[in-house]
This record gives structure tokens, sequence and C-alpha cells, in this order.
């Protein structure tokens, strides 16, 4: 199975890099950090489905 950070970016075609991102941005205080694929491109950003299995929880 492919993962996102294997993926390139849909909106400018650069690769994806792996990143941390606190998990407070997105409104999860019980969590320190997520994984996010991100393109340091254009800055789009990507959710595993791990990341957001962990969201939802």
């Amino acid at each position: 199975m492919t993962s996102e950070f294997e993926l390139d970016c849909a909106t400018c075609g650069s690769s994806l890099t792996r990143r941390k991102v606190a998990a407070d941005r997105f409104g999860v205080g019980s969590l320190d950090s997520v994984e996010v694929a991100e393109c340091p491109n254009c800055g789009g950003r990507y959710f595993p489905e791990t990341t957001l299995e962990r969201l939802r929880s």
C-alpha cells in the first residue's frame, strides 16, 4: 500500500516530506504532536490514515 509520504503534492507536484505538527493546532489537546506529509514548496498538508485515526480518538 502506498502512503502519503511516497506521493507527490497534488497541488504543485513536489515530493512530500514527513513532519510532526503540534496537535493543538487541530483542536486536539490530548496529543502532543501528529505526523503529516507536507509539501516544502507550497505548504500543502496531507494527513496519513494513522494520523486521522489518532485525531478521531
